[in-house]
């Protein structure tokens, strides 16, 4: 497996230790009871505001659907900026299997970088979100909610794979609140992270076209492509990959029809990603806010 790199605990995260120092404790709660399938159709609105991994790339600021729907075996939510549509396809007290839509997070828009690090991107297009179907296992434990997800591309954007596997559990008694912490590894495949991450020779090839081979503007001066090539941005395998994530869903429900949303968590890339030229920050922080009214 060509640059795998997993990352369990990450050096110098804290943070991170703490929460998942709080989830292994839950294994001291009484035990979870066998879920019911029970229909709920909440819709809201809100915003999210995430961080981006790339170079000299801002910090994002959406407004978004806010959505948590099960009618049957159909489901569908939207908790952050990533949706999710399915069907379950069985269901036995505590096991679920079901097949899932999913609008993948991951993007680069290279027109909203800063002007002085253009040069980074030369040549590269705009990286876009992927459509996906996922394969989504539950298995509803005495300790908390283990999710399995495996997706595929049907956008023929990375044309590839990518999967995970959390564990999660809400604390008990809290009121009026729902504080739902969960801990999380994920795999990217080759194909993923060369799509988002890494410098093909198809990208090189471009900025010669652009530019030619003696005249590529970088930081106010220009240099000729094969110095561009071999000191400035050269071409680039990401490989695959392993990451660890925390986050906390949190509901505040002010009566039974509405209540207020939030999200925040914390995603540490891993393996080759780091090390690519369009990588300046190997933490993406994700949160949203939103109001919700349950029907």
């Amino acid at each position: 497996m060509k640059g795998y790199r997993f990352r369990m605990l990450p050096k110098n995260k804290p943070l991170i230790v703490i929460i998942v120092l709080a989830l292994a404790s839950f294994q001291s709660y009484s035990a979870e009871p066998v879920p019911e399938r029970v229909n709920k159709l909440t819709i809201g609105a809100g915003f999210t505001h995430n961080s981006v991994p790339f170079t000299a790339a801002d910090s994002r600021t959406d407004p978004v659907p806010l959505f948590e729907i099960q009618l049957g075996p159909l489901f569908a939510y939207n908790k952050n900026d990533e949706p999710v549509i399915g069907l379950e396809l069985f269901r036995h007290k505590r096991v679920m299997l079901a097949l899932a839509g999913v609008y993948g997070s991951h993007a680069l828009d290279t027109s909203k970088v800063d002007k002085d690090k253009e040069w980074v991107y030369y040549g590269i297009e705009d990286r876009d979100r992927a459509t996906e179907v996922a394969l989504i296992f539950h298995f509803y434990s005495k300790v908390g909610l283990v999710d399995i997800k495996v997706h595929r591309d049907v956008s023929n954007k990375y044309d590839d794979f990518r999967s995970s596997i959390s564990w999660s559990r809400p604390f008990p008694e809290t009121g009026n609140w729902t504080i739902t912490p969960r801990m999380y590894g994920r795999y990217y495949s080759e194909g993923f992270n060369n799509y988002y991450y890494g410098v093909s020779s198809k990208d090189m090839a471009r900025v010669e076209d652009i530019y030619g081979s003696t005249a590529i503007p970088v930081q106010g001066s220009s240099v000729n492509f094969n110095d561009y090539e071999r000191l400035w941005r050269p071409s680039y395998e990401a490989g695959n990959g392993g990451q660890f994530g925390v986050d906390l869903n949190i509901e505040y429900n002010f009566n039974e029809n509405v209540k207020a949303l939030g999200y925040i968590g914390i995603e540490q890339l891993g393996g080759q990603v780091t090390s690519s030229v369009l990588v300046e920050d190997a933490d993406i922080w994700k949160a949203s806010l939103g109001l919700a009214y349950t029907f």
